[in-house]
């Protein structure tokens, strides 16, 4: 009989044991979760850190953070693993540069509490300008000739001297401020000859010579597209018997434009069918597909014959995808 007690009792413990390990799971905690940080000016940034607690009795694990703006609002924690009682740290930036008014922004934490996840942690409060900036970001489009852009600063408060200097990070860029009237200024940024190819964003930083007045951050975006240009980069079709037909543009954004002559598939089983554009240099090409049931994996060739100004021509070829989705022929 002692015996048996005995198996009885040791299998009571072991049982015990084994719920209670069950049951163990990790627990987050994190207060506050939403930051008021008032009232701020537009300067570069604000930094708030958050602590995440682990209140329960096993790792807490943190898989990823997500920020609901990924333009102004960056976020990144300390360590992704935290023992029962530890804690981490999540420390966010949120830039105000762009940002005028009531605004909020948030932080989603995922992770591995079974009851409690996700966690979203808020940054709120409001923003006040400390100029007005017109228009607020400065755009050129070299494509279109326009390699000089003009910006209206108006100060919201008293200046202890007036805007005279401009700082860049680009030495594609060059930019000056001038006073208008007392309260007024102009800055004007130039895009240099040549400039590299493509979308580019440019931070200035407009000061005055008395290092308490704080400065006036304006962003200029400079597009510089290349002369010869076509959209997509590459056809797509899926394997199937019916006919398909996909739209590649030809888009021209030069002073002298090319001629497309000819758009010449590889394969028989593809037929296209050029359209100029009425009123301009762009062409449409339509190409049409059929039978390609058979032809899942593999990739063509469409070979576009053009023409420049100076009666050279070249071929320009643009490859032609065959797959079950869109996402494997990338």
């Amino acid at each position: 009989m002692t015996k048996l007690l005995r198996i009885l009792a040791g299998a009571f413990v072991l049982g015990l044991i084994w719920s209670t390990q069950a049951l163990a799971a990790p627990r987050i905690q994190v207060e506050p979760l939403l930051w008021d940080f008032g009232t701020a000016t537009n300067i570069p940034e604000i930094t708030h850190d958050f602590t995440v607690r682990n209140a329960g009795d096993a790792e807490l694990q943190i898989n990823r953070l997500v920020s609901s703006c990924d333009a102004c609002l960056r976020a990144a924690i300390d360590k992704t693993k935290i023992p029962p009682g530890g804690t981490a740290v999540v420390h966010s930036r949120l830039d105000l540069r762009a940002l005028e008014g009531p605004i909020t922004r948030t932080i989603t934490v995922y992770c591995n509490d079974p009851s409690n996840s996700p966690v979203v942690l808020g940054l709120t409060g409001v923003v006040m300008p400390l100029y007005q900036v017109t228009p607020r970001e400065i755009t050129m489009d070299l494509s279109q000739g326009q390699r000089i852009g003009v910006a209206e600063i108006v100060p919201l408060y008293q200046l202890r001297a007036p805007l005279s200097q401009v700082q860049c990070g680009d030495t594609n860029i060059t930019a000056t401020v001038s006073m208008e009237t007392s309260n007024k200024f102009m800055l004007t940024v130039r895009a240099s000859e040549p400039f590299p190819r493509g979308r580019s964003m440019v931070s200035l930083d407009v000061r005055s010579a008395d290092s308490n007045d704080p400065p006036c951050l304006v962003r200029a975006f400079v597009n510089n597209p290349p002369d010869f240009e076509v959209i997509p980069t590459q056809l797509w079709f899926q394997p199937q018997t019916e006919p398909q037909m996909r739209i590649l543009w030809l888009k021209q954004h030069g002073a002298a434009p090319a001629i497309l002559l000819d758009a010449i598939p590889q394969s028989d089983k593809f037929h296209c069918e050029i359209d100029p554009d009425a009123n301009g240099f762009d062409y449409r090409i339509y190409v049409t597909a059929w039978q390609q049931d058979g032809a899942a994996g593999q990739t063509n060739v469409l070979i576009l014959k053009v023409r420049d100004r100076n009666q050279h021509e070249q071929s320009v070829p643009v490859p032609i995808v065959v797959g079950q989705t869109e996402a494997k022929s990338r």
